[in-house]
Formats: structure tokens, C-alpha cells, sequence
């Protein structure tokens, strides 16, 4: 199976989106695969180009922002694919890749939680141990036990 041009898989995106009920957004911000249109369905299609002379920095500015919110997403799909197994699906039917991505999504999202909580521990027990090594130095008739 060929993978189709980026161009190309605009359009049916936009069909399922109508079929499955859901509202067509305003504009859809794409790579740079998906000139050609510029409109779908009454959806305005934006892909980076070189700004025009006429352009605000205001606009330049947003542009910039927009496409770069865009980039930072497809270094997270990376890291999922690479890490936690995206790259290939196991499970069978027309759900499996949504349980595919979701079960990627989550061990994405466990793994953020278990550095917070790892540091919030670390911390907690760091702050402990001064305490306590600061309470036996101001205490005269504690011994300290050597190692």
C-alpha cells in the first residue's frame, strides 16, 4: 500500500469529521505536503509560506506562532513512536488504532506524572534530612553514630 500525498488527505478528513457528527472548523493549519488548496469545504487551509511585504509584524508574529504550535505537536507523535510503541499497531478492527494511540497517550502521560512525583519525593525526603541533621548538630548531648 502507497502512502497517499499529504494534499490528498485533507479532504477525507473532513468527510469523516462530517460523518461522525462533528462541527468543520473555520481553518485547518497544515505542513508545508499540503499546498495545492486553499480552501475545502469552506475550510481555509493554512500553510507556512515566506510573509508578504504587507503583512504587520502583528500578523507575522501570529503566523509564526500558529505554525510553530503545529511543529512542537509532531516532535511529541516522534517521542510516542519511538518510545511508546505508535509505530506499530497490534490491535485488530476500526478501533485499534484510536486503543493504539490511546494507550500511547497514557503511558506518555504516566510517565510526566511519575517525574512530578519522583521530585516531589525527592524533596520531601531531602528537606526531611536537613531537618533532622539540623536538630542532632544543635543537640550537644546527642552522640552521633559513626558509620
Amino acid at each position: 500500500m502507497q502512502t497517499p500525498y499529504d494534499g490528498h488527505t485533507i479532504e477525507p478528513l473532513l468527510e469523516q469529521m462530517e460523518n461522525s457528527g462533528q462541527r468543520l472548523p473555520k481553518e485547518l493549519v497544515y505542513d508545508r505536503g499540503g499546498r495545492g488548496k486553499s480552501e475545502i469545504k469552506g475550510v481555509k487551509i493554512s500553510t507556512p509560506s515566506t510573509p508578504r511585504k504587507s503583512d504587520t509584524a502583528y500578523q507575522k508574529q501570529s503566523k509564526r506562532k500558529k505554525f510553530r504550535t503545529r511543529a512542537a505537536i509532531e516532535s511529541i507523535i516522534g517521542h510516542l513512536k519511538t518510545n511508546f510503541r505508535l509505530a506499530q499497531n497490534y490491535f485488530l478492527g476500526e478501533s485499534g488504532p484510536q486503543i493504539n494511540a490511546l494507550l500511547a497517550a497514557t503511558a506518555w502521560n504516566m510517565k510526566k506524572m511519575m517525574e512530578i512525583l519522583k521530585e516531589k519525593i525527592i524533596f520531601y525526603f531531602s528537606n526531611l534530612f536537613s531537618i533532622l541533621i539540623h536538630c542532632n548538630l544543635g543537640n550537644k548531648n546527642l552522640k552521633m553514630i559513626p558509620c
